[in-house]
């Protein structure tokens, strides 16, 4: 058990906004893929778990990691091959759910390379199916998929925004409450764009998002 986690990618980190999320959080393990370690070095956090093929990581900033790991400090060092069947990010997510945190949070998934975001989004079906809570988060939006019944309080709402898309073909007896425009027993399937943009409704204190069979994406998001 490794606790709350949080992962940092090798994606695009805004530092004022991860800077302050970072301080009103606590995290038991932090866990950097590849160039991740760049972020944090930077951000000044304490490293539990370093991994990846390292091929995009500064190289002055994995020396200062490794000569830690070498001295018996908190961080360790698991290397993967350059030629691999999949990306940093999801070796890094797989070891991170077999080690059942109670819920991980990841920064840099999100950026300039689409088919890593992409690639990012899929492979939360990775602690989706082990019942852990997970999240990509950035300034702009905070994502995971919901397989069951999903509760965002007004409280913790990320951005004005939650939209939800069909992960799966399709997602049966759809309901939303506390949303501004309610859904109830529909069903979603890929190709349409109907759920994008919802608010919670004027004077709720939470949405509830539920459905039958199937996995949605839930999307908060904001503009600035």
């Amino acid at each position: 058990m490794i606790g709350r986690t949080l992962i940092i990618g090798g994606g695009e980190i805004d530092y004022e906004f991860t800077a302050d999320y970072l301080s009103k959080q606590k995290f038991d393990t932090v866990v950097c893929a590849d160039s991740g370690l760049d972020a944090a070095d930077r951000l000044g956090l304490n490293v539990n778990f370093l991994m990846g093929d390292f091929d995009s990581v500064e190289k002055e900033t994995l020396s200062k990691f490794l000569e830690l790991d070498c001295q018996g400090d908190n961080t360790k060092y698991i290397k993967y091959p350059k030629e691999k069947d999949y990306t940093d990010m999801h070796l890094v997510l797989e070891w991170t759910t077999g080690r059942k945190p109670s819920e991980i949070v990841i920064l840099g998934a999100t950026g300039r390379r689409l088919d890593h975001f992409i690639a990012n989004i899929n492979i939360l079906m990775l602690p989706l199916e082990n019942n852990i809570p997970a999240y990509i988060i950035d300034k702009y939006n905070k994502i995971c998929l919901a397989d069951r019944e999903h509760r965002i309080s007004k409280e913790n709402l990320w951005g004005k925004y939650i939209s939800i898309c069909p992960f799966t073909d399709k997602v049966t007896d759809v309901c939303l409450h506390g949303f501004k425009y309610p859904l109830t027993g529909e069903t979603l399937r890929t190709g349409g764009s109907r759920t994008v943009s919802n608010e919670l409704a004027d004077g709720a204190d939470e949405a509830i998002i539920s459905l039958g069979e199937g996995i949605l994406i839930v999307i908060e998001s904001k503009d600035r």
